[in-house]
């Protein structure tokens, strides 16, 4: 009887063969998820030792690149890159002396728009007439940010955005975005959105991208396991997460892609998953997952319903049926927090500050 693990495989295998076979056209448009690490990320996925890594972006860009060359041999429309993928996703940031070890280098490797590797990547959708979505660490002069961005097969920014409030111990490292970078943007194949990881649990930041009428939602997470490995945190596991997301799809109405190093899926507007690749199966022989949707059934001129289950209204009644036992104290959880580059380079960050 074959294993699970070769069975994963061989429909991960077939899945990819069966989108080579499908040429692009008006109403097919393939999404490929890269489910593969960038170079220098400590694995297996759930390893937080960075003892000898050595980070370096224009690795990782090179790698991009490649993958971005394969998906278009593949005839994919877009390709969706993990959350932080460029350079890569500092897990275990408080563990192992990553601060003081891995941090200054990490700073250094983050991604700045407009720059050389930038450009390359902008280049390289050119060259393949592909939407490129991909998570990265943006530099800024003052802070560093978690970062999404969607370019257009002619090389236009469509969306750039920050993650609005970084989670756990990222808040450490990275600072908030703004609700005003949070768009969804109209295509020839429909309407498009970004939001990453933990985003999708708070409805102050789902609510609104829903109310945007996404038809493709990009879901993009830093990397996941399936529900059944050995010490995995609850937020490392697949199960959890596609609650999320079929939570996500039915407001929304959108196909969520989910690209993420290890575990990777699509699910179907109705919230019931459409294709997937275990974690436990091999990067090098399955680096992407591929889906093709038919864009005939989207309806990407529907106009937004002041009767919705999304919208105003309803925000109005969450405000007004908050219940009155309950302090209206705004608090601190919203306030918008900083972190400078000075304090991250200073030789003595520690996190937590």
């Amino acid at each position: 009887m074959p294993s699970l693990r070769k069975i994963l495989m061989a429909t991960a295998s077939l899945a990819v063969s069966q989108v080579s076979s499908s040429p692009t056209s008006e109403t097919n448009f393939t999404v490929a998820m890269v489910r593969a690490p960038p170079p220098n990320w400590p694995l297996p996925i759930l390893s937080t030792n960075w003892t000898g890594i050595t980070l370096n972006l224009s690795q990782a860009v090179d790698r991009g690149i490649e993958l971005t060359a394969e998906s278009v041999q593949n005839n994919a429309s877009l390709i969706s890159f993990p959350e932080l993928w460029f350079p890569a996703y500092p897990s275990g940031s408080n563990k192992n002396n990553w601060y003081r070890d891995q941090l200054p280098s990490y700073v250094q490797n983050c991604l700045v728009v407009g720059s050389e590797d930038w450009s390359r990547l902008v280049t390289a959708a050119q060259d393949g007439g592909i939407y490129l979505a991909f998570g990265f660490c943006e530099r800024t002069d003052h802070s560093i940010f978690m970062a999404q961005a969607l370019i257009s097969p002619s090389g236009d920014l469509l969306v750039h955005r920050h993650k609005l409030r970084p989670s756990g111990e990222e808040r450490f490292i990275f600072s908030d975005g703004s609700m005003d970078m949070s768009n969804v943007v109209t295509t020839p194949h429909g309407r498009i959105g970004l939001l990453e990881c933990y985003e999708h649990f708070w409805p102050s930041m789902t609510i609104p991208m829903q109310a945007q009428l996404e038809n493709i939602h990009l879901f993009e997470f830093p990397y996941l396991v399936d529900d059944n490995v050995e010490g995995a945190n609850w937020w490392e596991v697949t199960a959890v997460n596609q609650g999320a997301e079929a939570h996500y799809a039915v407001l929304s109405g959108a196909y969520v892609f989910h690209p993420g190093i290890g575990a990777v899926w699509v699910m179907n507007p109705n919230g019931t998953v459409a294709a997937s690749v275990s974690s436990e199966v091999d990067f090098d022989e399955v680096p992407m997952l591929y889906h093709s949707i038919d864009t005939t059934s989207i309806n990407s001129s529907k106009t937004y319903d002041v009767d919705g289950g999304v919208s105003w209204g309803v925000v109005e009644q969450i405000r007004n049926g908050f219940p009155s036992h309950i302090p209206r104290d705004p608090g601190t959880f919203v306030d918008h927090h900083e972190v400078s580059i000075s304090a991250l380079t200073s030789g003595n960050f520690s996190g937590g500050e």
